[in-house]
């Protein structure tokens, strides 16, 4: 009888030293064994950004589905938004723009980024001062995608 109330003791004793113990976080970045270097999320993202055009969200998983990005007020006015595949291929389904006049823009862009296929603009019909946007996506995509304005006239439609 002795032996197994100190092995109950033991038990215990030790079952209570592993649940107390803290939690593991990970604050390093991670390393590939192969030895190689990892490819950047976007291929030309060391080359200079386009002339015009502000970066105004980094890259966002579309497996998000509805991710809103608010607009700094210093941001200015802009003409047009660019939606680009980062990684993957993301289906972009719709992109609401809520405008800092109370006015609202809704396009309706259902397409798949990445590969050969072109980013999707959007022309927002002059100079406008932008205060949030969403972008609704199919959750089932894989891959991110760029958010960028651009505040100059191009003169390039939604494609």
């Amino acid at each position: 009888m002795r032996i197994s109330t100190s092995s109950l003791l033991f038990l215990v004793t030790a079952a209570t030293a592993v649940s107390a113990a803290p939690a593991r976080e990970e604050t390093t970045e991670r390393i590939s064994y192969s030895g190689r270097a990892r490819s950047p999320a976007r291929p030309d993202a060391d080359r200079e950004p386009t002339a015009g055009w502000i970066e105004l969200a980094s890259a966002t998983p579309a497996s998000h589905g509805r991710e809103l990005f608010e607009v700094a007020a210093d941001t200015g006015a802009l003409t047009q938004l660019r939606l680009t595949a980062a990684s993957g291929r993301p289906t972009i389904r719709a992109v609401r723009v809520e405008l800092a006049d109370g006015g609202r823009q809704t396009f309706e862009v259902d397409r798949v980024l990445g590969g050969k296929r072109r980013s999707a603009y959007l022309d927002l019909h002059g100079a406008r001062e932008v205060r949030e946007i969403v972008v609704i996506t199919d959750r089932s995509s894989p891959g991110s995608y760029l958010l960028e304005g651009n505040a100059g006239d191009t003169g390039i439609a939604m494609r």
